[in-house]
């Protein structure tokens, strides 16, 4: 079948996530628990921070992980009504903080409105809040080349369950079949498989290497840039 659509993964894929969510993760610990640069570093560790490299692990919380997920490394004390309120409080006050540690990968206007050119709907699916992905789209001015922006809050079950594929899919009236997903992280390609996606398409600027992701993915590049090509080929 024909895609007519991209789901698009943010972090890694359209965002650096390294030079986005380290610095804002350290300034976000230093100031929730009071701590010194090393000490932030050693809670980002905990969650798959690794200093040598100063990057996030490959299928780490850190980089394919929810914010549910990171609090509950953070604060593992937390009940579930408290880790839901600690999660809230951090997506929505620290997100006018992290548009300003928001760093994009390249110009993306560019290879949407390429994509767009050639008939392709687009959307976001990450496993960050609706909340914090919108206001970072914005802050790029490109959420205007979405249909929709899908948080790990949008539906029940974030990646890789499939349930994001499903909803864009049923919000774009296509079916899962005419969609690819493209992501940095073996997360976002089993999402592709699970939702019964049409292509699994990996990207190599977050922090998988080919090792990780090619076997799960249709197809893998260098970045998002050799998608327009791609597509006008086919």
């Amino acid at each position: 079948m024909t895609i007519k659509a991209i789901l698009f993964d943010k972090d890694g894929t359209l965002i650096d996530v390294n030079r986005t969510w380290i610095p804002l993760y350290r300034d976000l610990l230093s100031r929730e628990f009071s701590v010194s640069h090393d000490e932030a570093d050693l809670l980002l560790a905990k969650a798959g921070y690794d200093k040598a490299s100063d990057s996030f692990m490959a299928g780490s919380v850190l980089a394919g992980g929810t914010t549910r997920q990171l609090v509950g490394i953070w604060w593992p004390h937390l009940d579930d009504t408290q880790c839901a309120a600690k999660a809230y409080h951090i997506d929505h006050h620290y997100a006018p903080l992290a548009r300003e540690y928001l760093k994009p990968l390249m110009e993306l206007a560019p290879v949407f409105q390429a994509l767009r050119d050639l008939g392709l709907r687009l959307g976001v699916a990450t496993n960050d809040s609706a909340f914090s992905a919108t206001g970072q789209m914005q802050k790029l001015q490109v959420d205007h080349y979405f249909e929709t922006i899908i948080g790990a809050d949008t539906v029940e079950v974030p990646k890789p369950s499939g349930q994001m594929i499903a909803h864009f899919a049923q919000l774009v009236g296509l079916h899962p079949s005419e969609i690819a997903m493209v992501g940095d992280n073996i997360h976002d390609l089993e999402e592709a498989k699970n939702g019964g996606a049409g292509l699994g398409i990996g990207v190599l600027t977050g922090n998988a290497k080919l090792h990780h992701i090619e076997d799960v993915a249709d197809h893998v590049f260098d970045s998002i840039a050799e998608l327009p090509a791609f597509f006008r080929a086919q």
